[in-house]
């Protein structure tokens, strides 16, 4: 009975373990008024705000056709469908809400998807620029194919 509790204790350990490991990338970066970038940074908290939509147009026939959408992927609203010939495009967007974006990139006869998140998020800070102001950072979603 004490060899099984022992490997029971064992097995949790390193299941909390790798659970823990695998979170990182999630983690927040920490932002602290002596890190932001007072460019980035407005003294009402804005309506809209811009988020970037990185592509590598140059891998596909030419352009890059993409879907936003206002949540997760294909279970929430569609925000807006568009089609770019550039790797770099900007999109407004409503602050703390997270879009999920849908990139298809055609090569020949072969169809690819990339599917990304974005979240621009805004923190109040009252200290750390002339005056209080939201600060506005994550502001890019990257929907590169990778090689």
């Amino acid at each position: 009975m004490k060899n099984i509790n022992t490997l029971l204790n064992i097995s949790i350990l390193i299941l909390m373990t790798i659970s823990l490991i695998s979170c990182d990338d999630d983690m927040e970066p920490s932002i602290d008024s002596e890190s932001i970038d007072c460019e980035w940074c407005f003294e009402e908290r804005p309506e809209y705000v811009d988020l970037e939509l990185i592509f590598n147009v140059e891998e596909s026939d030419k352009r890059v056709i993409y879907t936003v959408y206002s949540g997760y992927a294909f279970a929430s609203e569609i925000y807006f469908i568009d089609t770019t010939f550039e790797n770099s495009i900007w999109i407004s967007v409503l602050p703390d809400q997270k879009y999920t974006v849908a990139a298809e990139y055609i090569i020949g006869e072969q169809t690819i998807h990339v599917i990304n998140d974005g979240f621009v998020k805004t923190k109040y800070f009252k200290h750390g620029c002339d005056n209080p102001c939201y600060y506005v950072f994550e502001a890019s979603c990257d929907l590169k194919l990778k090689k």
